[in-house]
């Protein structure tokens, strides 16, 4: 007799498990208080985005965001961190204020929402509702949802993919009226996952080709598989026009960044850098999660931010191991799909094949067969004490052990002696790990092993084992500690000092200086994002997804390769005068390394004041916006030149396209310089102030910015001229002066510049998002088709019952 399925068992799935994650945390909230500190880029990134636009929406400023690197939109800065989250939105609701505590809570949702809706899918799979909710616990309370923590956004996906794999089966699986109840359920899951995390989207799109072609091409008819081919592809493209007004500004928003166009090539296509890293995956099946940024055995610089992990806790790999023989002699389309995921992989075209084919090494699609994994297992331990799981258990404790034979192996250090105990970094965090796993190790063979079989209990005529309960709380315990380690080795790599410093620094105070005209600053490494939660635009920002212009800049004015942050080198008080940095930030309490305090920083800054620990220096050749230059050169002159021997140049010479000064030239009360001439004058840093002090005289009398762009009034101008703005030439600007409409021009390879006559001007530069008017279109189309579609079910269902 089978347990009859309780209704309300998903409610208790999504509070038990938001308990669960709560329990987790708690040692570290109970040592360290709230607000929850972590490392990395949960300190950095995670909690000041989270601020920056909980303030924006608050604002009312969802376009045009000043204080995010040197201006950037909202759709292509967030929507890959936070702005299509549903968790985000609930944030809104609270002050800002709350947002730092809230975080570890909003972490417990999504946690419980992954828990619940990998319930939703693996209860049709098993007769034991129970074990369809350790399903739901170990997918939850897996090892990538744990290493991932630090990546507070990429919860927001896994938690509600297999809600939307189960909106998939039932729309390949549905007849008559109820297909066109799933066709539209499913375009409206298309459309919401497409919205959640766009990146992600795009796996989760080629793993559901993988699975209808594993899943759904054996043994139908070639009519059937070609008519749920289309059904599939027109609703999920139904689903995408639905959310094309957010995908558009997104996409808008990062094209062109150079990470996208970083394909994977060469050799890399076929091996993986080190064979290393092949037993990297092995491990992290087998084993409790390193974290991001800090790993151990077998760790190469390849996987430093890959989100390596797939370990389930407690039953590790034992649960597959007993579904792969309990089936050795079926083929089913578990065990071909898991077979095709592990070739994938282990061949590095194939496994980048889920982040669009980037030459960087991510494992961040193992969510989706993770899930997998977890419905096998749930299927494995709901037959009990069987041989198949006692082998899969010993399997699965002797792999592990296989890793801790290979930390006591002997090997050379750096100096060629002969020394045990250096196979790993982060000696620590490895020690930790293995000490949580052997626990789960052990817990697992009394659960295979010793726990009893046939105890059990009768109640309102539903059979119940009391062993089912039993392995049901194992499971909940090994869940609270695989989660506790990773959290506890990702809070200890900084001190109690460290969270004391970073609250009080970033959350709890912030800098004040004069902004009554537009001006940015800029932080040390140590401090890096806290003037995005102080509100003071920065020329030092670590966040991917910022305008491509930015890039084109960074590289073709400074020569910089921009990755993930800009970051300008110290030595650059060119750059920094025609971007208005006005202040610099040097953590005192914190920074080793006080290059602006010991006089080797930015030359021209000058101390002006220390506040909340940070000595505050000032840029004495700062410029305002919106100034006007003396001399331009071509693109292909500078091209000619070393941008770090020329830097100090950049204040009296502005880059514009060759096919700008061939229009413009003649026009323009500006002389052209060539690469020689600057090459044959000798620029001194007197030359570079006095420049700087010219430029400045120029600036516009007023700079007023909002989030549909800014207007600026410009300084009396003796003649026509460019009017260079440090703000990223992005499409969807528009431009007018005096009411007149004008041309804005590329400058600096990435910023703008605009043409004006002599004279005093207004300049109104406006920012339509770019993607924001053909995103509404196809929105408007996407909801029309939908909305007829719903009508005519409606129809169709009253029709024919």
């Amino acid at each position: 007799m089978s347990e009859k399925k309780k209704y309300y068992t998903p409610v208790v799935m999504f509070l038990s498990a938001f308990l669960m994650y709560v329990l987790a945390i708690l040692p570290i909230l109970i040592s360290r208080g709230l607000p929850f500190f972590y490392y990395g880029d949960y300190n950095v990134q995670q909690v000041p985005f989270y601020i920056a636009a909980h303030r924006a929406v608050r604002s009312g400023e969802f376009f045009w965001n000043w204080n995010i690197d040197l201006g950037g939109t909202m759709f292509g800065d967030f929507a890959f961190y936070l702005w299509g989250s549903p968790f985000f939105w609930i944030s809104v609701l609270f002050p800002e204020s709350a947002i730092p505590y809230l975080m570890p809570f909003l972490m417990a949702l999504k946690y419980a929402t992954a828990a619940t809706c990998a319930y939703l899918y693996i209860e049709r799979y098993v007769y034991k509702y129970t074990y369809a909710m350790i399903g739901g616990y170990l997918y939850a309370f897996s090892g990538f949802n744990a290493c991932n923590i630090v990546f507070n956004h990429f919860t927001d996906s896994v938690a509600f993919f297999p809600l939307f794999l189960l909106c998939f089966e039932e729309l390949m699986a549905a007849e008559g009226k109820n297909k066109y109840k799933r066709f539209i359920f499913f375009a409206l899951m298309t459309a919401f996952m497409s919205v959640v995390n766009y990146y992600f989207f795009f796996g989760q799109v080629v793993y559901m080709v993988l699975y209808f072609v594993v899943r759904y091409i054996k043994g139908n008819t070639v009519k059937r598989v070609i008519t749920n081919f289309f059904t599939a592809l027109l609703s999920g493209t139904l689903g995408v026009l639905i959310s094309g007004f957010f995908l558009m500004q997104a996409f808008a928003g990062i094209q062109g960044n150079s990470r996208l166009d970083n394909y994977i090539n060469g050799y890399d296509i076929l091996v993986y850098p080190s064979e290393k890293l092949l037993w990297d995956i092995v491990k992290s099946l087998s084993m409790l999660p390193d974290i991001i940024g800090k790993g151990t055995l077998f760790y190469t610089g390849t996987v430093k931010n890959a989100s390596l992990a797939a370990y389930l806790p407690l039953f590790g790999l034992s649960g597959v191991i007993a579904y792969f023989l309990l089936n050795k002699k079926k083929r089913n389309w578990e065990k071909t799909m898991l077979i095709i995921c592990g070739v994938i992989a282990f061949i590095p075209v194939f496994n980048a094949a889920f982040s669009m084919f980037n030459s960087s090494y991510y494992a961040r699609w193992f969510y989706m067969p993770i899930l997998l994994m977890c419905l096998m297992t749930a299927q494995a331990a709901q037959r009990g004490k069987s041989p198949q799981l006692k082998k899969g258990a010993v399997a699965a404790v002797l792999m592990f052990m296989f890793f801790i034979l290979v930390y006591f192996f002997p090997s050379k250090n750096d100096s060629g002696e002969m020394v045990m105990f250096n196979m790993t970094e982060n000696n620590t965090i490895f020690l930790r790990d293995v000490l949580g796993t052997a626990i789960l190790s052990f817990f697992l063979l009394l659960t295979v092993f010793v726990l009893p079989k046939k105890v059990k209990f009768d109640k309102e005529h539903s059979l119940i084992k009391i062993r089912d309960v039993v392995v049901l709380i194992v499971v909940i315990c090994s869940c609270i500690l695989a989660t506790f380690i990773p959290v506890k080795n990702g809070s200890s790599i900084i001190s109690d000092r460290g969270k004391k410093m970073w609250q009080e620094q970033m959350l709890f105070n912030k800098v004040n200086v004069d902004q009554s005209d537009f001006c940015r600053g800029e932080v040390d490494s140590t401090s890096t994002n806290y003037d995005i939660v102080w509100g003071v635009p920065s020329i030092h920002c670590f966040l991917s997804t910022v305008p491509s212009e930015i890039f084109d800049f960074l590289d073709g004015t400074l020569g910089i390769t921009r990755t993930v942050e800009t970051n300008i080198p110290v030595s650059r008080a060119g750059a920094r005068a025609i971007l208005s940095a006005r202040y610099y930030f040097e953590n005192a309490e914190i920074s080793k390394n006080r290059v602006y305090a010991n006089g080797e920083g930015t030359e021209g800054y000058t101390y002006l004041d220390t506040q909340d620990g940070f000595d505050i220096f000032t840029n004495q050749n700062f410029i305002p916006m919106g100034f006007t230059y003396d001399y331009y050169i071509t693109e292909s002159e500078w091209s000619d030149l070393n941008a770090d021997d020329h830097d100090l140049d950049l204040s009296r010479v502005l880059i514009i396209p060759d096919e700008v000064a061939v229009e413009y030239g003649d026009k323009l009360a500006m002389t052209e310089l060539t690469a020689e001439d600057l090459m044959e004058d000798d620029f001194s840093y007197y030359d570079f102030e006095f420049e700087c002090d010219k430029r400045a005289a120029t600036s516009c009398e007023s700079f007023i910015t909002d989030t549909y762009g800014f207007t600026a009034k410009t300084a009396m101008l003796p003649d026509s001229t460019l009017v260079f703005f440090s703000v990223p030439y992005t499409k969807g600007f528009s431009c007018t002066v005096d009411g007149k409409e004008t041309e804005i021009l590329s400058a600096d390879y990435g910023l703008m510049a605009i043409p004006v006559e002599g004279g005093c001007h207004e300049i109104r530069v406006t920012y339509t998002p770019e993607g924001f008017k053909s995103g509404l279109i196809m929105s408007a189309i996407g909801l029309l088709i939908l909305a007829g579609l719903t009508w005519y079910t409606l129809k169709y269902i009253k029709k024919n019952d």
